[in-house]
């Protein structure tokens, strides 16, 4: 798995970091939402040693979250490196390879306040979360990648595109201003604008 050399202050409570992957041919993308607890990472891939020390001095470490069953990434690294639990769906749990600590559903507020959004049609177990600060962090659903841009995952990926698209819509239920991706950058400015005008 590639390594992401720095990380990016999104917000003061987001931290985002990506790699290219050759092995599929597009870039691996995560996050880290700073809750009252510390940091939430979401989907993680590997942050070279001395960005990430950066990093947790900044906060404390809370725990990961695996938005999908294709995500374990760097989850056992950083559980063992921090000692601090994996969740995911239940239906992720199959898929992950990995040991989780806690398996969340749709409509639980978990980590303080980030609400858990299930997504079917997408993948297995995809999940998006909703932080309290108007920031919204999806796994595959939707990806902004340059080859792309910002867009619903393509049809032969999915495991039902119809159900992810209404699916996708109770998103717009919700007000968020920051989108966060596993695959792309953020966008950082009417971001359920944007979405809307996808979904339309």
């Amino acid at each position: 798995m590639p390594i992401a050399e720095e990380f990016q202050l999104v917000t003061g409570r987001v931290a985002f970091w990506q790699a290219y992957a050759p092995a599929v041919k597009c870039d691996l993308s995560c996050c880290a939402v700073r809750m009252e607890g510390g940091w939430v990472f979401i989907d993680p891939i590997p942050l070279a040693a001395d960005a990430l020390a950066e990093l947790i001095g900044l906060a404390a470490t809370l725990a990961i979250v695996c938005t999908n069953g294709n995500h374990a990434r760097a989850a056992e690294e950083y559980r063992g490196r921090f000692g601090i639990p994996v969740l995911a769906h239940a239906d992720a749990v199959p898929e992950l390879g990995i040991a989780v600590d806690q398996e969340v559903a749709d409509g639980e507020v978990i980590l303080g306040g980030l609400g858990v959004i299930s997504l079917p049609g997408a993948v297995a177990g995809e999940i998006a979360l909703h932080s309290p600060h108007g920031t919204l962090h999806i796994g595959d659903a939707l990806i902004h990648l340059e080859a792309t841009g910002f867009t619903l995952l393509p049809d032969k990926y999915c495991l039902d595109a119809r159900e992810l698209r209404r699916s996708a819509g109770k998103l717009l239920r919700i007000d968020f201003e920051l989108l966060t991706f596993a695959h792309g950058l953020p966008l950082a400015a009417k971001a359920r604008q944007r979405l809307e005008t996808l979904l339309a």
